[in-house]
């Protein structure tokens, strides 16, 4: 199989259950695929409206479909699940996208990201180096940074 890198960028979600009562949920996200895991950050204190402008740039498969999880952190007990999705191969080749996310097979919210293909990202830096060298950066050094 071939292996391909990905950027997803987690946005923000908006989130219709609570796993609290009397305190606010500290959600992060674990994206998991069959050779690892990965885990944003926390955005505390953030209940039902969580944002966490995260990017991470993850090695799957192809045709392999990533499980998308939205844990509660808690620093007493195991991270308890808000809810969760799966990414399908489809959607891992480039898009932005409001993903519903379910707990108990139920519609509790949805999750804003966004996926890149790791050549598109390449591609975008090669084009923004050209751009840059195009627009007449200056060539030579100036005089004091040049050798007597």
């Amino acid at each position: 199989m071939d292996v391909k890198k990905r950027k997803i960028t987690l946005s923000r979600a908006n989130l219709l259950r609570s796993t609290r009562i009397f305190s606010k949920m500290n959600p992060f996200v674990k994206l998991i695929t069959k050779k690892q895991e990965y885990r944003s950050s926390i955005s505390k204190a953030a209940e039902k409206q969580p944002v966490w402008n995260y990017t991470q740039i993850i090695e799957v498969d192809d045709g392999e479909d990533i499980k998308l999880q939205i844990l509660d952190f808690n620093s007493r007990a195991e991270p308890e699940l808000i809810a969760e999705t799966i990414l399908n191969s489809k959607e891992l080749l480039g898009c932005i996208l409001k993903k519903d996310v379910k707990y108990s097979n139920q519609v509790v919210g949805q999750i804003e990201l966004e996926i890149q293909n790791r050549t598109n990202i390449l591609d975008n830096y090669v084009q923004r180096i050209q751009q840059i060298n195009n627009n007449g950066i200056q060539k030579e050094l100036d005089p004091q940074f040049q050798y007597p």
